[in-house]
């Protein structure tokens, strides 16, 4: 089945166009484009002009492959910051035309849970049969999804009238305000933070994640999974690579001395310094601080001593629900 997935969140919109079959996504599209519609809006709860311009923008370009594409399913999400946004619905319907997709704005928890979804359908090999934790971090929120994998699934492409795999259910999930452009806009008032400011975010991701996941939680976790900007980033820019590459950095393990060397790097530059490093893309250079800085305090919380990035995340689990139907 084909499907068209747009993702709209506070720093990047994403599109993915794909196949879906046996409970498999294989991509024919996916793209990431940086338009931080998300600027000031934790502040003021409304959309920047010049950030709905950009966005809309790029949601044109994206309408034009999605009905070159002629899906037979497609949807937007729209997540933090369209959840924060009051005049969010407003803008969404004005696009609707260009774009010619429906589209919903997902709680933090359907996020979570979609999320999980997807990350689990992207592993290679037979799953684990342990608690994985699945951690997304956006430029508004930060998602936190906790579940054992279903089992092993056929590869694709599967038999046909094969029996799908069972879908991927989290336990747990939940949705904190920890997002990257959300603390750096909060916290960071210089550039680099000074120290005070540096242990100010430390201490208030520290206390929001304790907070939100229960020790019995924390204590089942024996396995972890990255999603989105700043882990892939991180290994692009672990790797040095220049052009990015997809295949080199999905299934890439990232240990927490590899954090903590990135945040060594990160925290002694500006955000022009950082995004003149490999791997470092344009529209992360002056959020990437804080996301390594959530990767490490989530590493740390579940006692994991390394995450594994996958490119499988949202899009995957919003593509595998539309072909469920």
């Amino acid at each position: 089945m084909k499907v068209a997935v747009v993702d709209l969140g506070t720093n990047s919109a994403r599109l993915l166009l794909a196949g879906v079959e046996g409970g498999r996504v294989r991509d024919v599209v996916r793209e990431t484009t940086v338009t931080r519609l998300g600027a000031g809006v934790d502040r003021r709860r409304r959309l920047d002009a010049a950030a709905a311009e950009r966005t809309r923008a790029c949601l044109a370009g994206y309408g034009a492959q999605v009905a070159d594409f002629a899906p037979a399913a497609g949807l937007l999400v729209a997540t933090s910051v369209l959840r924060d946004a009051a005049d969010g619905p407003a803008f969404l319907e004005r696009l609707t035309a260009e774009l010619a997709l429906p589209w919903r704005i997902l709680t933090g928890e359907q996020e979570a849970a979609l999320s999980f979804a997807g990350a689990l359908s992207g592993q290679s090999g037979a799953p684990r049969r342990s608690a994985t934790l699945v951690v997304d971090i956006g430029g508004g929120s930060v998602e936190l999804a906790v579940g054992t994998p279903p089992g092993p699934a056929a590869p694709y492409p599967a038999a046909p009238h094969s029996t799908p795999p069972p879908s991927a259910s989290p336990s747990f999930v939940c949705s904190l305000d920890i997002g990257v452009v959300r603390l750096t806009e909060r916290l960071f008032v210089s550039d680099p933070p000074d120290e005070a400011q540096w242990r100010a975010a430390e201490g208030f991701v520290r206390a929001t994640l304790a907070a939100a996941v229960a020790p019995g939680v924390r204590a089942a976790v024996e396995q972890g999974i990255g999603l989105a900007g700043t882990f892939t980033t991180l290994v692009a820019h672990k790797l040095g690579l220049r052009a990015y590459d997809r295949a080199l950095v999905h299934g890439h393990v990232l240990t927490i001395a590899d954090l903590d060397d990135a945040l060594r790097t990160f925290r002694q530059s500006t955000s022009a310094a950082r995004g003149r490093l490999a791997g470092i893309q344009p529209g992360r250079e002056d959020v990437i601080l804080a996301g390594v800085l959530v990767a490490r305090e989530v590493c740390r919380l579940f006692d994991l001593a390394a995450i594994t990035v996958s490119e499988a995340d949202l899009l995957d689990g919003v593509a595998l629900s539309l072909a469920a139907g």
